[in-house]
């Protein structure tokens, strides 16, 4: 039993309104719950009126699993707790001097909370978790009741992506481009190799891609030998034309190669190689010399798949998944469609929201819309979604299940969940 637990109780009125009896026998009747404190400090419940005898008291309640954990609190030498009007708990264990010399009565719930409520109540919060912790009683929530719960995890999800642009746009000393940047190399990197991406795309001063955007060979150099993957011996003209190149950037910028070895190429399948990624991620910014301005702009999905899907590569790269070792098969490294869905996703769809709001443009049902038709992500988590009966059917379902996952039933708020709620109160 845990005391959050007491709060949602209270809060839901989950237990036997009447009659209801104190400790020492006064009839006790709720005529308003009060106004819950989700802050730590200060009293649980504030503005509650409640009904004693024939007296009726306005003000704060403290609510405790047992009574003795008013003295074990020391609510007694606290002055926020001089106001209390009622002492309710599970068990009453102790007889609390405070609270008898003030006359503030103590409600006990035990007798009061139906047994279906706290078997509900186990099933969820107190028992062994598999993958979710409302998977054995998924069968009580109405449909309705998910559909409600997922539209507002997406707006959660949107809203939690957006505040962490916010502190890096902060960061990036509020340029858009450079934000753009770093986000596009992280999800570029996939998940092996997302931080050693960043910390790539960190290494450099993006004022210098800006001033040799206009120059491909020296786009390409520039992310490649500063990667340190030009650090090797070859007689393959295209690779040292790459090396010329890089010596002149880094002489004129001063610039520092990473060493190659922190991106991972071991269990990864050729084309997601990090030299393939960070290929692809050169040829959009040789294709476009102002990517922000066009994803910011756009307002047609189809229209930004363009700018991951028409790009034209180096021949070298037809027959090479790696800088220094020719490949026996021949083939075009075109970005996936899945690789495309997630940048819309996690990256350009965050953007234009945060980017719309600071011009005081509302954009949200639109971003919305764009889920809606972009097809479901694929991942551990929502196939475990899917085997409980809970199919996504695009990518703002797959966001709301992933967002309901991570920081809810991960974290096993469901006292906070709309769903949990439901259960809960399944009696």
């Amino acid at each position: 039993m845990k005391e959050k637990f007491l709060h949602f109780i209270w809060r839901f009125q989950l237990f036997q309104s009447t009659p209801l009896f104190t400790t020492d026998g006064s009839p006790v009747s709720v005529e308003s719950k009060g106004l819950w404190n989700k802050v730590d400090a200060g009293p649980d419940f504030s503005m509650a009126r409640i009904r004693i005898g024939n007296e009726i008291w306005v003000g704060n309640l403290e609510i405790h699993v047992k009574s003795s954990d008013w003295n074990l609190h020391n609510h007694s030498v606290d002055k926020n707790y001089e106001n209390i009007i009622l002492h309710v708990v599970y068990e009453h264990d102790k007889n609390i001097g405070f609270l008898e010399s003030r006359n503030i009565k103590t409600l006990e719930l035990k007798n009061y909370i139906a047994q279906e409520v706290l078997s509900n109540y186990e099933s969820l919060l107190e028992s062994e978790q598999n993958f979710i912790p409302c998977e054995k009683s998924l069968h009580l929530i109405q449909q309705d009741s998910v559909k409600f719960w997922l539209e507002r995890m997406v707006i959660e999800r949107l809203e939690r992506k957006t505040e962490e642009i916010e502190r890096e746009f902060i960061q990036s000393g509020k340029n858009w481009e450079e934000l753009l940047f770093k986000k596009m190399a992280y999800a570029f990197g996939l998940k092996i190799n997302a931080e050693a991406f960043l910390i790539w795309a960190s290494s450099f001063d993006f004022k210098i891609l800006n001033k040799v955007q206009t120059n491909p060979e020296y786009v390409y150099a520039l992310f490649f030998g500063q990667a340190g993957f030009l650090n090797l011996k070859t007689e393959g003209s295209y690779i040292q034309n790459l090396q010329k190149n890089y010596l002149f950037l880094k002489s004129k910028f001063g610039l520092n190669p990473l060493d190659k070895h922190i991106f991972k190429f071991f269990r990864l399948r050729p084309p997601s190689f990090p030299t393939v990624r960070m290929m692809q991620l050169a040829t959009i910014y040789v294709h476009y010399q102002n990517v922000f301005a066009f994803l910011m702009g756009t307002k047609d999905v189809k229209k930004i798949r363009k700018v991951f899907n028409e790009l034209e590569y180096p021949d070298f790269w037809e027959n090479h998944f790696r800088i220094e070792k020719e490949s026996s098969v021949r083939s075009k490294k075109e970005i996936s469609n899945e690789l495309i869905d997630r940048i819309i996703i996690n990256v350009i769809i965050p953007l234009k929201f945060i980017y719309a709001k600071h011009r005081g443009v509302e954009i949200s049902e639109e971003l919305l819309e764009w889920l809606r038709i972009l097809p479901p992500e694929k991942n551990t988590i929502i196939h475990e979604f899917k085997k409980l009966g809970l199919k996504a059917e695009n990518a703002f379902e797959t966001q709301a299940y992933l967002e309901l996952k991570n920081h809810f039933c991960n974290e096993k708020k469901c006292l906070n969940c709309a769903l949990g709620l439901q259960i809960l109160k399944n009696v």
